[in-house]
Formats: structure tokens, C-alpha cells, sequence
């Protein structure tokens, strides 16, 4: 007992060391359980379900919505071997009726606090680590496998998984950001950068804005930071693809031009966080700046632009949390 209890530990001491960088906020209470109010949802065994668990409950300001976001967390420390599909299938059903009732809970929110005359928006993460770091698989193979679609998520109803290789690269980034810090590339002061959209509007402050769980899954993350005495304002990209076509930079530079993230002044750094990045990402890179600059009809101050852009891969860190460590208390 006492070993599963600490091998659950080692996923609740991860995600504290991950989302507090991104600026999540978490409830004190931990694994807690809620009163099911729906006569439909059942157990294994198809008894009338009387509960659903909860690890943990994280929660920030979604910066498009401005309205609160909870995401209602499964916590999840397998070995290799047990990250399955039948597992993984098993927890999502379990947790797409959790959040079903979550979102229309007396009993959830008196659990956790939450004001019922403000509006906010209730989500499910489930979130796999790998405690023995063995697990060298395709995480998302084994999603496709599950079949999502053949899972009876209620509607309305908004469900997000991390895999091993998201909590890596996520916990790389994290400790990318307190490196940076330390050596001064960047200031203390930062915060994703959420960029206005055609038919969606930034909400509130630019400063101090999380970054979201749709963010943290996306095809790069972008920070922006304040200026120190030996660095310039700007921006920070994780790029999180392969990089194994230059068009796929150009579409890259493209988005960034629109977010009017290339103005002269701001620094730009591009830092890849892929964990096997195309041998020719390099050369990718700098073939989509010269077609970019072509297109651009070669402006000098546009082309200085682009040649200041650094771009670099992160150094990748291991969690070394593991079942044993985490019986000690200091």
C-alpha cells in the first residue's frame, strides 16, 4: 500500500514542479472524492456509481475566454509496461463521466469553493507519467489505438491528456525558463503570449498570463519577457515539431510576421524542444529566413530581423523523482 501511495506522489510532486512555471494555480485539496448526481453513470461492476475521484484541481484565467478555467486532474505514475490502451481507454471513460458531473455539481463545488455565480468552464486531464523512464514508446500511438472516438464522452464535455514525452518536454521547459532566469537572458517578468485573433480577443492584463492546457499541447509555446540589464525585451518560441521542411518554417515566420512578433528592437529567440529533431532542421531554418526575406523584397531592416533570430534546442532534463524517494520526508 504504503508503495502505491508513493509512487502517486511521484506524479502529484511532477505536475507541482511543471505548472507552477506556467503560472497554474492549484487547490489545496488533494485526493478528494464527489458525490455522482448522475443515475446514469456506473461502475465496473454496472452498480449505481456513488462517487468520482479527483487527484487534484488546477486552475487559471483562460486569456481569450477572461472567464476562470478548472481542470478537474487525473494523476497517473505507471511503469512501462502498464501504459496500455485498455488503461488508458479505462481512465478516460472514467473521466469524462467525472467532469460530466463535475460541471453541474452541488457537490463539486462545495468540495472545492467555487463561487456558482461566476461563470467558469470545467475541463478533465489525465496525465501519464512514467516512473521507471523506460517508456520510450509513441505515447500517442497508444491513443490512437484507444479509439476516442468509440468513447462515450458526454457532450460538452472537454477532455486533455499528457503523455511521458509531453511531461518531459514540459518539465524541460520549466527548467529551461529558471535557467534563462538565472543567467539573466531573461527577466522574472514574463508571460505567454496570446496574440489578438480574428474572431477572438485577448482579455485583461498582457502580464502574468498562464499558459493553457490547449497552449502547453500546441505546435510551439510563445513567452514574452521584459527586458534586463544585459538582455533586450522580447520574445521566447518552444517549437515543439521536427522541423523537416523549410515550408514549415515559412508558415512558422508567417504566423509570427501576423503576430506582430518581428519588430526591430524585440529580441527573438526560437528554442526547439523536440526530442528528435530533423537532422536538417538547421539548414530548414535558415532556407525559410532567405525565402522569407525574398518575399519580404529583401528590406534591410526586415532582414536584420530575421538574421538576429537565435535559434537553439533546449537541454533536455529528466525527472529523477521515482516510488523510493518519495517514502523519505525530510
Amino acid at each position: 500500500m504504503s508503495e502505491t501511495v508513493n509512487i502517486g506522489e511521484v506524479a502529484e510532486k511532477l505536475s507541482v514542479d511543471i505548472f507552477k512555471h506556467f503560472f497554474w494555480s492549484m487547490h489545496p485539496k488533494w485526493n478528494e472524492k464527489f458525490q455522482c448526481s448522475n443515475p446514469n453513470h456506473k461502475d465496473s461492476d454496472g452498480a449505481q456509481k456513488s462517487v468520482h475521484p479527483g487527484d487534484v484541481l488546477f486552475s487559471y484565467e483562460d486569456p481569450y475566454l477572461g472567464i476562470t478555467t478548472y481542470l478537474h486532474t487525473d494523476l497517473k505514475s505507471y511503469d512501462k509496461k502498464s501504459i496500455t490502451k485498455t488503461k488508458m481507454r479505462d481512465a478516460l471513460k472514467s473521466l469524462s463521466i467525472a467532469i460530466e458531473c463535475a460541471r453541474d455539481s452541488d457537490s463539486w463545488r462545495k468540495l472545492y469553493s467555487i463561487d456558482s455565480s461566476e461563470d467558469y468552464e470545467v475541463k478533465g486531464l489525465l496525465f501519464i507519467h512514467n516512473h521507471d523512464h523506460r517508456y520510450q514508446g509513441a505515447f500517442y500511438d497508444v491513443m490512437e489505438k484507444v479509439g476516442l472516438e468509440s468513447i462515450p464522452i458526454p457532450p460538452n464535455v472537454y477532455l486533455h491528456y499528457l503523455g511521458p514525452q509531453d511531461i518531459q518536454r514540459l518539465y524541460s521547459i520549466a527548467n529551461d525558463i529558471i535557467r534563462l532566469m538565472h543567467a539573466k537572458e531573461i527577466s522574472s517578468d514574463y508571460t505567454f503570449y496570446y496574440p489578438d485573433l480574428v474572431m477572438r480577443r485577448r482579455q485583461g492584463d498582457v502580464w502574468s498570463q498562464p499558459a493553457t492546457v490547449e497552449a502547453l499541447t500546441s505546435p510551439y509555446l510563445i513567452v514574452q519577457h521584459k527586458g534586463t540589464e544585459s538582455a533586450a525585451a522580447g520574445y521566447i518560441v518552444y517549437y515543439n515539431r521536427p522541423g523537416s521542411s523549410s515550408s514549415e518554417f515559412e508558415y512558422f515566420l508567417d504566423s509570427l510576421s501576423r503576430y506582430q512578433m518581428l519588430e526591430s528592437g524585440k529580441s527573438l529567440q526560437v528554442r526547439v524542444t523536440c526530442a528528435a529533431p530533423d537532422k536538417e532542421i538547421q539548414s530548414n531554418f535558415r532556407l525559410a529566413k532567405e525565402r522569407y526575406a525574398k518575399a519580404w523584397g529583401f528590406e534591410p531592416v526586415r532582414q536584420i530581423i530575421l538574421d538576429e533570430i537565435k535559434f537553439t534546442h533546449i537541454t533536455a532534463v529528466t525527472n529523477a523523482y521515482n516510488p523510493g524517494w518519495m517514502g523519505w520526508r525530510e
